[in-house]
């Protein structure tokens, strides 16, 4: 196993591992560690369904439930597309693997995840990692992009870590899923980093 760093700050490439496969105690420890050092960790050419990513997953702590979206009459839930709820459904798909219509409340809601964004940090406990498999991609285009919170504190003036020294910031997903009903445009495109959504 071989960890190559992809940015000066954070983020490297671990090669040799086959998730697929199953992992030994040593490879598991060493996943986390270099992601206790790198904060994001990617593990390329990877080939898990949806029961080996969840296997892949739980050595590492329980795992989260994927929300149910109700219809927008407030009737059933909409039928998943992906049957296994450890799996989230960040796509633009539905369940017959066709693209979710603009007033479909599946695709309202996962607009959100546009927008730069921590997951699931609205939780009381959220989880430890987020984990994302791509398993079919554009050729360019429709990047992830990421960023390292610990990096960006260390960047910040003393003055500044002062003021937010013992402040706690409370996050909700329903004020910033409202921001996206109320401004359809922060629903199509990423809003400048000048002017946010409103």
């Amino acid at each position: 196993m071989t960890a190559r760093p992809l940015h000066p700050l954070f983020a490297a490439e671990l090669t040799g591992i086959d998730l697929a496969a199953g992992i030994d105690a040593r490879t598991q420890d060493t996943i986390a560690r270099t992601m206790d050092q790198y904060a994001v960790t990617v593990l390329p050419d990877q080939h898990l369904d949806d029961e080996k990513q969840s296997a892949f997953a739980s050595l590492y702590g329980p795992l989260e439930l994927a929300p149910q979206t109700h219809s927008k009459d407030g009737g059933p839930p909409a039928p998943p597309r992906i049957q296994n709820r450890n799996i989230f459904d960040v796509s633009n798909l539905d369940e017959r693997g066709q693209i979710l219509n603009l007033d479909d409340q599946r695709r309202a809601y996962r607009d959100g995840n546009q927008l730069w964004h921590t997951d699931s940090s609205f939780r009381q406990k959220s989880a430890t990692w987020s984990m994302l498999h791509a398993r079919i991609i554009p050729p360019d285009g429709a990047d992830t992009e990421f960023a390292d919170t610990r990096a960006a504190y260390d960047a910040l003036p003393e003055a500044t870590k002062s003021k937010l020294e013992g402040l706690i910031a409370e996050h909700s997903i329903w004020h910033s899923r409202a921001v996206l009903v109320i401004s359809p445009r922060c629903m199509t495109a990423s809003p400048s980093p000048t002017r946010p959504c409103s």
